[in-house]
């Protein structure tokens, strides 16, 4: 029976091995092809070889290569095509080839175009590693055999970009991109000037209230040629008389004394209490009630938005059967005979 031993390995190969795997009763010539590594390469002293291969690809390349040499030469018995990876030492043997065949004409064109072939179609790299210089990659030169005459060539390419088709009336803007640009010159300047007429009225003005607003410098207005900037300060007002503070008593000027007191005056904000208000607190919160009291009067809304003691009701819709639906509506054809 026809056979193919195909294989990667990184163990040393042996001859007789496949030998023995392609010999056949019926076949009188074995051929076989054995590549080693040779201690020289363009006068460079030659330490040793590694390969690589893309091992799943390349025994798919070898069965293509098996099946043609089948359909050149049809008596071909067996075939053995061994390659070994990784370091390959000088004298040893990085291929076997051995083909069987009836007679020996064929077995050596056959064993003879396989090793070119392999040469050329199988995902095989060799790394060449020298005594003096810098190891290096080698491609097969039957894999290219005219890459001397190759050129490189330089491609240039444009990117295009395919832009979706707008109708007209849909079209915003139509505009150039300077006058856009130039309209985008124009809103910066304009924002500028906003920016700084706002800058001016709050740290130029003299008579202002420094604890209501957040700046705490004065400055005066000096146009300079040499910055967009026209703000320079010319003093400096700290209010709590002290630039690095080492505790926070001075705070006690601006937070209320306790949060008690920060609560009620948020409750009489949001309810509108302009009158004059008592120190007391009991009459303060005596004053939030009325004012609760009288919103609920007013809306009684205010009752449920306040009380959360009581669940509130969700807002589901009954679901009417046919046979409720059948009752409705005989209720109502008898309230309507009545009438």
């Amino acid at each position: 029976m026809k056979g193919n031993h195909l294989k990667f390995t990184k163990e040393k190969l042996s001859v007789e091995e496949l030998t023995d795997l392609v010999t056949s009763p019926s076949c009188g010539a074995v051929s076989v092809f054995i590549g080693t590594t040779r201690d020289n390469f363009e006068d460079k002293t030659v330490l040793k070889l590694e390969y690589e291969a893309y091992e799943s690809m390349g025994i798919k390349a070898l069965e293509q290569i098996c099946d043609q040499i089948r359909e050149r030469w049809s008596s071909v018995e067996n075939i053995a095509i061994y390659h070994r990876l990784g370091v390959v030492p000088v004298k040893e043997a990085s291929i076997v080839i051995a083909i069987s065949c009836p007679h020996r004409e064929e077995a050596i064109k056959a064993t003879e175009w396989c090793i070119n072939t392999v040469k050329k179609s199988v995902p095989i790299w060799k790394k060449e590693i020298y005594a003096d210089t810098k190891a290096e990659w080698k491609e097969n030169k039957e894999s290219f055999p005219n890459a001397s005459k190759l050129k490189q060539k330089k491609f240039e390419f444009q990117q295009q970009i395919d832009v979706p088709y707008v109708p007209p009336h849909l079209v915003q803007v139509n505009a150039s991109l300077a006058e856009v640009n130039e309209r985008i010159k124009k809103f910066m300047e304009r924002k500028r000037r906003e920016i700084d007429a706002n800058n001016i009225r709050e740290f130029c003005c003299g008579d202002r209230n420094s604890e209501f607003t957040c700046a705490r410098i004065d400055a005066v207005l000096q146009k300079r040629k040499d910055s967009k900037s026209h703000l320079q300060v010319n003093r400096v007002l700290n209010s709590y008389q002290h630039r690095d503070q080492t505790n926070s008593d001075y705070l006690k000027k601006y937070i209320p004394p306790n949060g008690i007191e920060e609560r009620i005056q948020n409750l009489e904000c949001q309810l509108s209490l302009t009158t004059a208000v008592p120190k007391n607190i009991y009459r303060r919160l005596k004053s939030l009630e009325d004012r609760l009291l009288y919103l609920e009067s007013v809306s009684p809304e205010y009752i449920q938005f306040w009380d959360k003691t009581t669940p509130s009701k969700g807002n589901r819709k009954k679901v009417y059967s046919i046979e409720d639906i059948d009752e409705l509506i005989a209720e109502t054809e008898k309230k309507v005979k009545t009438v």
